[in-house]
């Protein structure tokens, strides 16, 4: 499966809903605060919409085959002071994070 089609699973049942590629996370995490799917009233986007994230995308590219990927993300490269505020921005730090399949 490719990395975007990866990133935008872990999309769903992180917030409980896709979206689209322009979508800012941080809206869409309020946005889906009561998701039946995926309920998550109470917590905020930072730090723990973000470390929830983070920890799912490190879940599903650690074990990736010939995608499987390091993610180097922290708090501080999303919103407000980060450059990561896009499901599209998210995928091209996955994109451009370490390659597990070379990194020795």
């Amino acid at each position: 499966m490719a990395i975007r089609a990866r990133v935008n699973q872990v999309i769903v049942s992180w917030c409980g809903q896709g979206a689209a590629q322009d979508q800012n996370l941080q809206q869409l995490w309020t946005s889906t605060r009561n998701n039946p799917n995926r309920p998550h009233d109470g917590m905020n986007f930072q730090p723990d919409g973000v470390d929830d994230l983070i920890d799912q995308l490190t879940a599903e590219f650690k074990n990736g085959g010939i995608e499987a990927r390091q993610i180097v993300l922290k708090e501080s490269d999303f919103e407000p002071s980060g450059g990561v505020k896009t499901i599209d921005d998210l995928v091209n730090a996955v994109v451009f994070s370490p390659d597990l399949t070379t990194a020795g």
